[in-house]
């Protein structure tokens, strides 16, 4: 696991029923958040981490296919599904 800088910049939410946290904001528009992108929880002995996970979108699906290399449909879904596109 890389290793973590020091956070520039802190934001608190709360926890509500049901255990939902909701995305403030600032950081929706910052990252263009969308609905279906994911959030993915890394655990280390540090604390928990939280990073965004972009959905790809039809667009940029095809550009990874038109790269002019030879690619495999199979190979690209599981580069995407590991989260390495």
């Amino acid at each position: 696991m890389p290793r973590r800088e020091d956070p520039k910049e802190k934001i608190r939410t709360k926890i509500s029923q049901g255990y939902q946290v909701v995305v403030p904001s600032e950081l929706r528009k910052r990252y263009e958040v969308s609905v279906g992108d994911e959030v993915l929880w890394e655990i280390s002995e540090k604390g928990v981490f939280i990073q965004l996970q972009k959905r790809l979108s039809l667009a940029n699906i095809i550009a990874l296919g038109g790269s002019g290399k030879k690619s495999s449909s199979v190979e690209l879904k599981k580069r995407i599904q590991k989260g390495e596109l």
